[in-house]
């Protein structure tokens, strides 16, 4: 807690509990009507500050999301070697990146770099 919420803690402690005294008082013989006004303009002003302090508050931070993506295939699925488009070299699987949604491949071989594009089934 900062230095200044404790300093507003306890001038809205002091200034309530005045307020409070100020209108406990104006019931008294020798109160006055305009004691009440006094003790709950006092108030007031407390527990405004309070309610400043509190909305002013930074929220909490939320922790990072991982984002777990699934790939659904459709069907019986065959796997075959993955071959370099330009020499012909197998791929291995840390030649394979996926970048914004796209299949990006990189021949350690050769040092070609390309997209994957996958082909309708239809």
């Amino acid at each position: 807690m900062s230095a200044g919420k404790i300093i507003g803690y306890i001038i809205s402690g002091i200034l309530i509990f005045f307020g409070v005294l100020f209108i406990w008082g104006a019931f008294s013989p020798q109160g006055e009507p305009g004691w009440i006004i006094i003790g709950i303009i006092t108030v007031a002003i407390g527990l405004g500050i309070i309610a400043f302090i509190k909305f002013s508050e930074p929220k909490p931070a939320l922790p990072p999301q991982e984002i777990i993506q699934k790939i659904d295939l459709s069907g019986e699925i065959e796997l075959e070697k993955l071959k370099c488009e330009n020499c012909g070299a197998e791929l291995d699987k840390d030649s394979i990146t996926l970048k914004e949604g796209a299949i990006f491949v990189s021949c350690p071989y050769c040092g070609t770099a390309y997209q994957m594009v996958e082909e309708p089934k239809w």
